[in-house]
């Protein structure tokens, strides 16, 4: 302790002398500190503008765009970047004003004030002291004479000179005991607030970088699949640039050798009858639906003008009997005999994946009709010549036709010898059949081909020009556009249905396209429990908060939260009506009067004031963390009642507030009066009256009756019900009363307002009981995804789920065809997409993938909403003893004729799927005798594929779902889906991931 003595002696002077030193020096150390702190401000801002930059550049450079060149290099991947590193810019920014309001402006305060003090201490001491002893010396240097009235007046001043330097001295000690003190605690606690400032910092930046770790992980695993792809690809065009250069060279020397073997020049070689065999098995083969490239290549054609010059065109020559060449050479590729096809054109991509694989059994082919222009030459009345009229060039030959001729020039002696080789036999076997409608019949839509594998490979997969097709039809007066009106019609709905984003969604609310708190524009950001949109920058903010005021999350980063709950609770509320509740006062006054002291905003032993007013966007986020602070955190804003007032009347507007469904009101009632949403409602007896029931008789219901249950109608499978007595919602809370008269955004206010999801009735009935024993299963499905207990006993002993209408969709199709129970086409497709899509999940997002091995409808469970669950997924793998063969109806053949597990495959599953589907479409039993008759192909999926080959597929449909013409075109194509599915071999099945393409572009889900 210092100063134990407050005497004026010369140890108090030397005492004064050294705290004065340590004070200076202190000064000298505290100036340097502020330089190196305010240094370091300067750098936190230098790095907020450095992040703001870089995630502005990577932006720019393809992070904001869709076109093409930023699509391949992954812009849209980086715009998830971007919006990370601005808020880790932002979160740098709040620290810097932290670490400057905590640090810099302390060390300035203390230097510019404290210090200070103590040096204008000592000069007021110092002239105190001058003048005590200049008195002192005229007081004493009197004589003993001198006179009372001079002596008086020099003891006077002698007396108030020393009460000067006694308060002057006493001045000095408080400024250096001040300065002494807060030596103690001063510099602490601001170094202490910048630290943990700085883990708030880190803290933030870990907590959003570990939310994207996944997603970064997927990226860098998507890059690494990509880059071993690409150098696969590249490998895989080097070989193919390799063989092609070796087949140029073949084929060079082979039409020298033909050149110099041939008389005329023109290396024409006699056509062998094997050759127009072949041609005539392949052109059989088209009209079962099987239509393959015959030849193609590019061949010179001499025009028809007076010029005659030569133009390069690519002509297709296919087992239908179609000659046709492209006018734009860069608008068909090539393809090897050998390989695959893998080239699609734009309009294949817009067909979708359901016309592309439907196409590979059902062959047709649908073109870009504006790409390019098509050209078809009839051969069934045209003739071939070797000859070329009027000209000597090498190569050349005709064909004629009653309309037009056509004079071609191939590019070697080898291709001129094949063209006509290959178009002679066409034209013969044309000729020969004298039907080429047939040709047509099997190609009513698709836009691809299925290349068998025992195919010669000198005919190549190709795609069919529908142009082509239909220049040669009209000319045998066909069409099949009326084919073609489903798939059409389908197309059209998916295209005109678009799924939104959650930002899109809520910025069309209202308000909700700027800031609540700033008013900057296209705010990304949103508080759960607040209901407002808010930008970046506020966000932050927001976090330092704490979740207890403020739960923020990204309405692009966070996609799971996402859920339809929470976007019905923001679309019913919005920035405008939010700011009227929480900005009341404020937005009847241009400005806010705010007690510092009692906000806490500030530790000072001081009263502050602050007027506060609304900030803008280009505010310092200082000015915007004072504001956002009065508003949420202290509610300055907020219109409250008086103590006291009518509390019944407001729990009462509440209760009647969620039985409404008003959302805002509730928001309102909460927000305003901080009630408790834990309130439990109390039936009082009907005799007593109390005064806060004569103050509400003027309402319909006084605050003894809250509620007053309105008919709710329940889903099929339960029982309906009417108004319920009012003893039922005794010692229920708002959460029961939403439960059963408000949606399921009243649902998510109250959760997000702190309401005990598993709080009990008197009858000891949670929530979850409410909702299922009304039917109610999108809000059964909320209350079980936020924690509520589904093992919760009732007074009945009865759990949740012990309510819920249970069963196989083998007992609900037993029930259809029992007419117990009608279900519509919508409800099956919505099975058959589910089931799918659960396969989809194990065959491919599964590690490791895995097989169902036992999927049939009595493992496929439905809920009270037919939504599907796959049971006994995988299970049958562990029974080393389990007769694979025992459902045969729904096992695929490779594993009925080997009953191990070692043919089992995805594909095996997707067999059982098509059975599924089969019965979904039929209603039918696959193990009822009817299909066990060979007249009815011996299974389900047989009859299908023998009824759809007949044309009467409409037979197959149950008749208790054929309505609307739209649905039948939709039935009759799943049909079609499920044919393929039931084909015996696995490679001829498509994927549970196109099924789940094709089934989804049937009808939306």
């Amino acid at each position: 302790m210092h100063f134990a003595k407050l005497d004026d002696s010369p140890m108090f002077r030397k005492q004064i002398q050294c705290l004065e030193e340590s004070a200076e020096l202190l000064r000298e150390r505290s100036l340097k500190f502020f330089k190196g702190c305010r240094k370091y401000t300067e750098g936190l801002g230098e790095g907020y503008d450095g992040d703001i930059a870089f995630a502005s550049s990577l932006e720019t450079f393809g992070g904001g765009h869709n076109d093409p060149i930023s699509v391949a290099f992954g812009g849209p991947v980086m715009t998830k970047f971007t919006i990370a590193l601005r808020e880790i810019g932002t979160y740098k920014e709040v620290l810097r004003s932290q670490v400057e309001h905590m640090l810099n402006d302390r060390l300035l305060q203390f230097v510019n004030i404290d210090l200070l003090e103590v040096k204008e201490a000592r000069k007021r001491f110092d002239k105190a002291s001058l003048l005590y002893d200049q008195a002192r010396e005229k007081f004493l240097s009197l004589r003993k004479g001198t006179k009372n009235d001079v002596a008086s007046l020099l003891e006077e001043e002698l007396h108030n000179a020393r009460s000067a330097f006694e308060q002057a001295r006493f001045n000095l000690v408080t400024a250096l005991s001040n300065v002494e003190a807060k030596k103690r605690f001063e510099f602490l606690e601001a170094v202490s607030g910048t630290m943990d400032a700085h883990l708030r910092y880190f803290k933030q930046g870990y907590e959003l970088l570990h939310q994207m770790e996944p997603y970064i992980n997927q990226v860098l695993t998507y890059a690494q699949q990509s880059r071993e792809r690409s150098n696969y690809e590249q490998a895989a065009l080097n070989e193919r640039m390799q063989e092609y250069k070796r087949q140029v060279d073949r084929e060079s020397r082979w039409s020298s050798n033909g050149s110099n073997g041939s008389p005329n020049g023109d290396g024409i070689q006699a056509i062998g009858r094997s050759s127009h065999k072949m041609i005539e098995e392949v052109m059989q083969s088209a009209a079962k639906g099987k239509v393959q490239t015959i030849r193609q290549g590019y061949l010179s054609k001499r025009s028809s003008n007076l010029r005659g010059d030569w133009k390069r065109r690519f002509f297709v020559l296919d087992s239908r009997g179609l000659l046709y060449y492209y006018r734009k050479q860069c608008s068909k590729s090539s393809v090897s005999g050998g390989q695959l096809s893998g080239q699609r054109n734009s309009s294949e991509l817009g067909s979708g994946l359901l016309s592309r694989w439907l196409s590979n059994h059902y062959h047709g082919g649908v073109h870009d009709e504006k790409s390019v222009a098509h050209h078809t030459v009839n051969l069934l009345t045209s003739t071939i010549k070797v000859d070329a009229d009027q000209s000597d060039l090498r190569f050349c030959f005709r064909i004629i036709s009653p309309t037009k001729s056509y004079t071609l020039q191939a590019e070697s002696a080898l291709d001129q010898m094949d063209w006509i080789e290959k178009i002679t036999g066409v034209i013969a076997s044309l000729l020969s059949s004298q039907a080429p409608e047939r040709c047509l019949g099997g190609s009513p839509i698709g836009s691809g081909h299925h290349r068998s594998t025992s195919e010669s490979s000198s005919f190549e997969s190709s795609d069919f020009d529908q142009t082509a097709a239909d220049e040669y039809t009209s000319e045998r007066n066909l069409s099949s556009s009326h084919m073609e009106r489903p798939l059409r019609n389908l197309q059209q709905q998916r295209s005109a249905m678009k799924i939104e984003k959650p930002i899109d969604v809520l910025r069309r609310v209202c308000g909700n396209d700027k800031c609540a708190d700033c008013g900057a524009p296209e705010p990304d950001w949103a508080s759960l429990n607040l209901g407002v949109l808010v930008c970046i920058e506020c966000s932050g903010v927001h976090r330092n908060l704490g979740v207890h005021i403020s739960k923020v999350r990204s309405l692009t980063l966070d996609v799971k939260v996402w859920e339809p709950s929470v976007i019905n609770l923001f679309q019913s509320l919005g920035n405008t009506f939010a700011n009227s509740v929480w900005e009341e006062m404020l937005q009847s006054r241009s400005a806010f009067q705010v007690d510092l002291v009692s906000t806490g905003m500030y530790k000072s032993d001081k009263q502050q004031m602050l007027f506060i007013s609304k900030p803008s966007h280009s505010d310092p986020i200082s000015v915007k963390e004072k504001f956002i602070h009065a508003k949420y955190a202290e509610k300055a804003f907020v219109r409250k009642p008086k103590e006291n007032q009518y509390p019944n009347l407001v729990a009462q507007q509440i209760w009647d507030g969620v039985r409404s469904n008003d959302k805002k009101a509730v928001y309102r009632h909460v927000i305003n009066s901080e009630a408790d949403v834990n309130a439990v409602y109390k039936q009082m007896p009907c005799g007593s009256l109390t005064l806060a029931k004569v103050m509400l008789m003027q309402e319909p219901a006084g605050p003894s009756d809250f509620v007053e249950r309105s008919t709710i109608p329940s889903n099929s499978g339960c029982m309906s019900e009417g108004s319920q007595p009012m003893e039922d919602l005794d010692g229920c809370t708002l959460l029961h009363l939403a439960c059963e008269t408000a949606d399921i955004g009243m649902l998510e206010l109250l959760l997000q307002c702190g309401a005990n999801i598993n709080a009990i009735d008197s009858r000891h009935q949670s929530a979850l009981h409410h909702c299922i024993l009304k039917g109610r299963a999108a809000a059964a499905k909320l209350l079980l995804s936020r924690g509520g207990d589904p093992r919760a006993v009732n007074g009945d002993g009865k759990t949740p789920y012990d309510y819920v209408g249970t069963g196989s969709l083998e007992d609900l199709m037993k029930r259809v065809r029992e007419n117990e129970v009608r279900v519509g086409w919508e409800v099956r497709l919505g099975i058959a997409v589910g089931v799918i899509k659960a396969l989809q999940y194990l065959h491919f997002d599964c590690d490791p993938h895995i097989l169902h091995y036992n999927l049939k409808p009595s493992n496929v469970m439905l809920d009270a909403e037919f939504e599907p669950r796959l049971a006994d997924s995988g299970l049958a793998k562990l029974f080393s003893n389990l007769d694979m063969a025992s459902n045969s109806a729904y096992t695929s053949p490779e594993c009925s004729q080997d009953r191990s597990f070692n043919r089992y495959s995805d594909k095996s599953d997707i067999f059982s799927f098509g059975m599924i589907l089969a019965v979904l479409l039929t209603g039918r039993d696959p193990a009822d005798p009817f299909f066990g008759e060979a007249a009815n192909g011996g299974s389900l999926g047989q009859w299908l594929r023998q009824l759809q080959v007949n044309g009467d597929v409409r037979e197959a449909l149950d008749k208790s779902i054929i309505g609307e013409e739209g649905e039948e075109d939709e039935m009759l194509m799943a049909v079609r889906i499920a044919v393929v599915c039931l084909s015996d071999q696995p490679v001829d099945r498509p994927s549970s991931d196109e099924l789940v393409h094709m089934l989804t572009q049937l009808h939306s889900f």
